[in-house]
């Protein structure tokens, strides 16, 4: 027979259930929502005031979010400003949307391969456009019957209006790809990979080479193999150095000088080094690569790569078409790529950016500038979040995202100006998961404990979509979690703005955890003092 319990045996659990309480309770904030136990608990481990967090958690078909914390506070949000940018986009020109880039013959192709006259190239913004599709642009080019181009290959990038970029104005790291400009003609996102390993060939030494190889670029490698040192944190005791080679000139452009010199631990194996390229200017990137890689397709360039606009009534001769933008969005969030966020931000700011077949392939588009990017991707987040019901329609609620709620910069979110508010995202998210593109959107944010930048958590794994940001200073997560009893989804979004904003990571992950359970209760909470 199963014992009836009494309240002589009750009083020590009561006891246990009465004291964790009070010690939640204790000194708690006067006028603060209750907190989750689980993240209240983050919260006074980090160390961090409660002030210092926006947190919500709105399941994606209520009315109301289930919980929040100053959700009204406009915060910088990092990386995770990328949800507008890719929303935005996918509702404005559809998961199918792609770019293209255009060449022109500027004289006539004689039947030997030589073309009697300048190449036209002609970008439109595509943030896809990397090595390998050049050259397969190239070997398309080859296939039609071009093999010398007498004259010179003019880049157009007149589809963007931009005023000069400076990779060092954000932090200084003028060597990161992620401060790379965007560029109506991007190639390789503006960067080179210099990749190290073992030499094969050579055992014992280290072999190193610059992907893509830039024209009139030399690597010179002073590397010193060290067999028995433990891999570490290999780059801090590399010296690198990239300056151009005094006298020299090359096609017009001087000639640049790579050097890496150092120990290796050739128990690093493989490794790569990814550098924003600067040389010459802005544009010698893109100069350098192209022709480089028309000559190693066994091309020949009889003069130079320069800037130039595409002639009025010029036919297009050949198209390369970007993969669609379902897929770079993909790349976008997965792996929270600043300068294709770039791209794609101008894009929307474009003033012509249908492919109906109606269109004028020899229109000039419109250029696109930060102003009508901002523009345009302002209004489309409006109207999208006005009204209940995700479609625009601007019957029902107010929009969260007016007025200083949503300050866009760049679209990237790699910007101290650029802010949201946490009820803004939410309300975004929402409309996001209403609409027709949310399978593409929500496929393309990266998945907890399994890919992107969230592969190594574990907080819900493998039942949270979460986009991340990190900055100096700043925290932030926003996505989607499904629910442990198989329920619909919730919206959950953090966000971390304090000189220690690493050190709120877990109140972001237990926030996540807490979201997944949609029964669990929440209690008061002490407030940690600045």
């Amino acid at each position: 027979m199963r014992a009836v319990p009494t309240l002589f045996h009750l009083l020590p659990c009561l006891a246990l259930c009465l004291s964790s309480t009070a010690a939640a309770q204790a000194s708690a904030p006067t006028g603060q929502a209750a907190w989750p136990p689980t993240v209240a608990a983050a919260l006074q481990a980090s160390g961090l005031p409660a002030e210092a967090f926006s947190l919500l958690v709105w399941p994606v078909d209520g009315e109301a979010p289930r919980w929040q914390h100053q959700a009204t506070s406009p915060r910088l949000v990092a990386s995770v400003m990328k949800l507008f940018t890719t929303g935005a986009a996918l509702r404005s020109l559809g998961p199918a949307y792609t770019w293209r880039t255009e060449a022109g013959l500027g004289g006539p192709l004689l039947p030997n391969g030589a073309l009697d006259g300048p190449l036209y190239l002609r970008g439109s913004g595509d943030p896809s456009l990397v090595i390998e599709r050049v050259q397969l642009m190239m070997s398309r080019w080859r296939g039609a019957g071009l093999r010398d181009i007498r004259g010179d290959l003019l880049t157009d990038r007149s589809a963007f209006d931009l005023p000069p970029h400076d990779p060092a104005a954000f932090d200084g790291q003028v060597l990161k790809p992620y401060n790379a400009g965007a560029d109506a003609l991007l190639l390789n996102h503006g960067a080179v990979t210099l990749r190290l390993l073992p030499d094969a060939a050579q055992p014992g030494q280290v072999r190193a080479s610059l992907e893509p190889a830039l024209d009139g670029v030399e690597l010179v490698n002073r590397l010193s193999p060290k067999p028995k040192l433990p891999c570490g944190d290999w780059r801090e005791v590399l010296n690198l150095t990239m300056a151009p080679v005094l006298g020299w000139h090359h096609l017009g452009r001087q000639r640049w000088r790579v050097t890496v010199q150092g120990p290796y631990p050739l128990s690093c194996g493989e490794r790569e080094w990814p550098l924003l390229w600067r040389g010459d200017g802005p544009d010698d990137h893109g100069a350098r690569l192209l022709s480089q890689a028309w000559q190693d397709g066994g091309g020949h360039l009889g003069g130079t790569v320069r800037n130039g606009s595409w002639p009025a009534g010029l036919p297009v001769w050949q198209t390369w078409t970007s993969p669609p933008l379902a897929t770079v969005v993909r790349d976008i969030n997965k792996f929270s790529n600043n300068v294709m966020a770039r791209q794609l931000f101008l894009t929307l700011g474009a003033g012509n950016t249908s492919r109906d077949a109606s269109r004028d392939a020899n229109e000039p588009p419109r250029p696109a500038t930060l102003a009508s990017a901002r523009a345009a991707t302002t209004q489309l987040v409006l109207e999208a979040t006005r009204g209940g019901n995700g479609n625009g329609s601007g019957n029902g609620r107010p929009s969260a995202c007016e007025g200083e709620a949503l300050q866009l910069d760049n679209g990237a979110g790699l910007s101290r100006s650029e802010r949201s508010t946490a009820l803004c995202l939410g309300q975004w998210l929402q409309a996001l998961w209403r609409s027709p593109v949310m399978p593409e959107f929500v496929a393309s944010l990266p998945v907890n404990g399994t890919d992107g930048t969230t592969r190594r958590w574990q907080a819900a794994a493998g039942r949270a979509h979460i986009k991340t940001g990190s900055l100096d200073g700043v925290a932030s997560m926003a996505g989607y979690v499904d629910t442990a009893d198989g329920g619909n989804r919730v919206i959950v979004v953090g966000v971390v703005n304090h000189p220690r904003a690493d050190a709120g990571r877990p109140v972001l992950q237990a926030l996540i955890d807490w979201a997944q359970r949609p029964n669990t209760v929440t209690a008061p909470i002490t407030p940690n003092t600045p």
